[in-house]
């Protein structure tokens, strides 16, 4: 199970236990597609919580891939649909502190999986907090 939530946390879906990365990120990478990203990105692993009051969803569990200062990707299990507001929810270890981000932001693009596999969701922050861990 451990293996197969990595899978998708790095952008890999997994069919008969054999990993393959969506078309989207292979023509990336292949330069087949330009990069849209407005500004770099950096790629993480961290659990997540993802709230959307118009879905009425709250605290949903979800697993980061990466992140930007401007938005994120994740993977989580929501009928997500572009335009959407979420809130997403994460700890970042800084400086030697654990600091919780907490994002709003509008849903901008969603990649669907096939088997019932998490939904990969991308979000552009309209805002960004940043509170001490322990607080929350």
């Amino acid at each position: 199970m451990l293996a197969r939530e990595l899978h998708f946390a790095m952008g890999m879906r997994v069919e008969d236990s054999m990993p393959q990365r969506s078309q989207r990120a292979i023509d990336i990478m292949r330069s087949a597609l330009d990069e849209e990203r407005k500004v770099s990105r950096v790629h993480i692993t961290v659990p997540a919580s993802v709230s959307c009051p118009s879905l009425e969803c709250q605290n949903r569990l979800a697993i980061m891939r990466d992140l930007s200062t401007s938005g994120a990707f994740f993977y989580a299990e929501l009928d997500a649909v572009e335009g959407l507001v979420v809130t997403l929810q994460f700890v970042l270890a800084a400086f030697g502190k654990n600091i919780r981000m907490v994002c709003e932001g509008n849903i901008v693009r969603v990649e669907h999986f096939p088997r019932g596999a998490a939904t990969g969701i991308a979000v552009e922050f309209n805002q960004c907090n940043m509170l001490p861990a322990e607080l929350c």
